[in-house]
């Protein structure tokens, strides 16, 4: 996108050309609150005004989506190209449908979208009411694009079932690749428990204080690092990092990492936590479980997500809570403290198999592959 942060657009060498982000929205004006809100009940209007905002947004955000997709240079949606979208939602989906419905058939590129969350997430709430129907409205129009021109994929079996079985939508599978990974460190005397991403109640962030204070009361003798990288939406997270802020014992790591930087940090972490909420988070898949697997790197996983039964097959290596709360999240990492030298053995056998499903080769076989229409 156009205001993306320069140090990550010269890494990545990309030219910023999209309008907004994907966790952007749109926040209805005084006067659009007050329109939407008359003969409302009191009681009514906060859930209405993130129903307007949610309305809005995908409104405005899918328009915005198409025109600047309309907008590339000529000879990017064209015939003979692959165009690839890491990811759609809501405010996406029918703004790509649309573009390439436009377009004449003859000259279509072929276009892969992954499908990373379900149809109900959004970025700024905990679940949204009109994703459904907005995909269900996206895929009815995308039919006679599906196989063609248009290829939907997922990461995992689980994430193409819920759109198998709930849209009517065959996705491939789309392994979302974290390149080369280093493995990880020899265990050291005092163990690090690492925790990074966006900062956000579906991932957990609100639980790490008061997990941490009672690891610590329990006597673990470990240290924390914990990325915070603020959507500015939720009040909790906003609570949590104050916290986690006054903590001795925690390192906090402000801000978006690059590449480079997150390797560096990652690599001076002996276990990471992944403390996803299985009700909105869900199944989808984690770059950072998919790094610390691929690395051999233990893990702490809420049961219900991807990275929890995951560990629960074997696939990976570490400990999983549930029920889903601060205690038994505490209690998971404190389990796996107390036998962190065996986990890290077992996780370093598992990850080579891990590392190689999820490898940039495997990511860009799967793209080849879908390189051509196939025969008539």
């Amino acid at each position: 996108m156009r205001s993306m942060n320069r140090e990550m657009a010269d890494e990545l060498g990309a030219i910023p050309h999209f309008s907004a982000s994907l966790y952007d929205s749109v926040q209805p004006t005084r006067w659009e609150m007050a329109r939407h809100r008359l003969g409302g009940a009191v009681r009514l209007r906060h859930a209405r005004s993130h129903l307007l905002r949610e309305r809005l947004s995908a409104e405005r955000l899918n328009s915005g989506f198409r025109a600047d997709l309309e907008a590339l240079p000529a000879g990017v949606l064209a015939r003979g190209t692959l165009v690839i979208f890491p990811n759609v939602m809501q405010n996406q989906i029918m703004g790509v449908v649309q573009a390439l419905s436009a377009l004449p058939e003859a000259g279509r590129p072929r276009v892969v979208c992954q499908l990373m969350f379900a149809p109900d997430w959004l970025p700024w709430r905990r679940s949204g009411q009109l994703g459904p129907g907005i995909y269900r409205e996206a895929f009815a129009l995308a039919r006679p694009l599906l196989g063609r021109s248009l290829v939907f994929g997922t990461e995992n079996a689980a994430i193409a079932d819920l759109y198998r079985e709930g849209y009517g939508i065959d996705p491939i599978r789309l392994p979302v690749p974290f390149g080369n990974v280093e493995r990880a460190r020899p265990l050291p005397e005092r163990p690090v428990f690492g925790f990074f991403g966006v900062s956000k109640n579906d991932k957990g962030f609100h639980l790490l204080p008061e997990a941490i204070r009672l690891c610590r009361a329990q006597g673990l003798a470990a240290d924390f690092v914990v990325q915070v990288q603020q959507c500015g939406h939720e009040a909790e997270t906003a609570a949590a990092e104050r916290a986690l802020r006054a903590l001795p014992y925690v390192r906090v790591i402000d801000g978006v990492l690059t590449d480079e930087a997150f390797a560096a940090e990652s690599r001076k972490v002996d276990a990471m936590l992944l403390p996803y909420d299985p009700e909105v988070f869900g199944m989808r898949g984690s770059g950072i479980f998919t790094q610390s697997a691929a690395a051999g790197r233990p893990v702490v996983a809420a049961a219900g997500t991807f990275a929890g039964t995951s560990v629960a097959s074997g696939a990976a290596e570490g400990e999983v809570f549930a029920p889903y709360a601060a205690a038994t999240f505490a209690d998971a990492i404190l389990r796996l403290a107390g036998r962190l030298r065996d986990s890290h053995a077992r996780a370093a056998q598992l990850a080579g198999r891990f590392a190689q499903a999820t490898s940039a080769e495997a990511y860009v076989d799967a793209l080849l592959a879908q390189a051509e229409p196939p025969s008539a």
